[in-house]
């Protein structure tokens, strides 16, 4: 069960806020605080989730919950596409910093650039050659590199390994294991995941 808003009024008058964490818009957080004393009232967050009822802040911050959501069910990357394609940003709450390494790494102009992460996030799982990656945007392997490290902090491989990592990380917090994740994202060695996964303990 989900609110926008003020709509967490409507939670509230239903029980479902009674001994959970809760938030709603700034001007109405003490009223209904006060009409519902045994909810949890978060204030200053974009959104709060306890157990399966989420509320929301204003109206904006729905789509920060509605992100999360997909986040939740379908891992980070897809949240992060649904994201770009709102062209909006991703967050998982307000004092978080943003996690998705698609717009960590999304913020330049560079197109060619752009073109090369379209075809790594979509085949983020898939053996993606340089070769094959700087013939499909049209410019050399050299030139890739460059302009892909000068834009993102990162060459295409490192790129892609991190994506991967990502959705391990996702993988393996819902219950798969090490070797079940490694496999899922495109690593043919669980080793591999292992040691990145040390890189950022």
């Amino acid at each position: 069960m989900a609110s926008v808003c003020a709509g967490a009024e409507a939670l509230g008058r239903a029980d479902l806020l009674d001994g959970r964490h809760c938030t709603t818009h700034h001007d109405v957080q003490d009223e209904l605080a006060l009409r519902h004393p045994r909810a949890v009232v978060v204030r200053d967050v974009l959104f709060t989730a306890d157990d399966r009822v989420i509320t929301s802040a204003g109206i904006a911050s729905g789509v920060d919950m509605a992100l999360h959501l997909v986040a939740t069910r379908h891992g980070p990357a897809v949240a992060a596409q649904v994201a770009r394609d709102m062209v909006v940003y991703a967050r998982r709450n307000g004092h978080e910093l943003q996690a998705s390494v698609m717009l960590r790494h999304r913020s330049h102009l560079h197109d060619t650039v752009h073109r090369a992460q379209d075809l790594i996030d979509a085949r983020f799982d898939q053996p993606l050659p340089l070769p094959t990656l700087a013939s499909a945007v049209g410019v050399s392997e050299r030139t890739l590199t460059r302009l892909f490290s000068r834009a993102t902090g990162l060459t295409p491989l490192r790129y892609q390994q991190t994506l991967r990592l990502e959705r391990a990380q996702h993988l393996i917090s819902h219950g798969a294991t090490i070797d079940a994740a490694a496999r899922s994202v495109g690593f043919e060695d669980p080793r591999m995941l292992r040691r990145l996964r040390a890189r950022v303990a």
